[in-house]
């Protein structure tokens, strides 16, 4: 004979044990953002980068150490003709990696803000840097750490 108590205690515990495991997931809203910038000698510039949604207002950043909101920054170099020739992951796991790291974005009007460093800073390598109403500098650190501006770009897509 069927025991329908027993198999409704079983069908509620299963349940349960859904709806704990799917309440354990849906508290973290990850938003993966993209950005694209374009220089005048026909350089590009592109940062992808991954934010808890729930809990940015707006996102500053500043420096070494854990951030609060982004999760992931990786931003990537490309020369006129389109090939990569850098990329760096300025954020990994919620650390911020580099001294002079800089990152403003506004999450509700999905817009950067203000003052920028991502990229490189030690000689043989690359970084963008300045203020988002100006345009922004594409520099390179030559083996001996004088900086180069390689171009001007500005922000063509969010």
């Amino acid at each position: 004979m069927f025991n329908y108590q027993k198999f409704a205690l079983l069908i509620l515990m299963a349940l349960a044990t859904i709806l704990l495991n799917v309440g354990y997931v849906l508290p973290v809203e990850a938003m993966t953002q993209q950005l694209k910038m374009k220089g005048d000698r026909g350089y590009q510039v592109e940062a992808v980068f991954s934010y808890d949604q729930a809990s940015a207002t707006e996102i500053t950043v500043q420096g070494r150490g854990t951030t609060d909101t982004v999760d992931s920054l990786k931003v990537s170099f490309y020369d006129p003709s389109g090939s990569v020739i850098a990329s760096y992951d300025n954020i990994v796991d919620s650390i911020a990696y580099g001294n002079y790291f800089e990152f403003h974005y506004d999450p509700l009007l999905h817009k950067i803000l203000g003052e920028v460093d991502l990229g490189g800073e030690s000689a043989g390598e690359m970084y963008l840097k300045g203020n988002v109403a100006d345009k922004l500098s594409l520099i390179v650190v030559d083996p001996s750490g004088k900086e180069k501006v390689v171009d001007q770009l500005s922000v063509v897509s969010r």
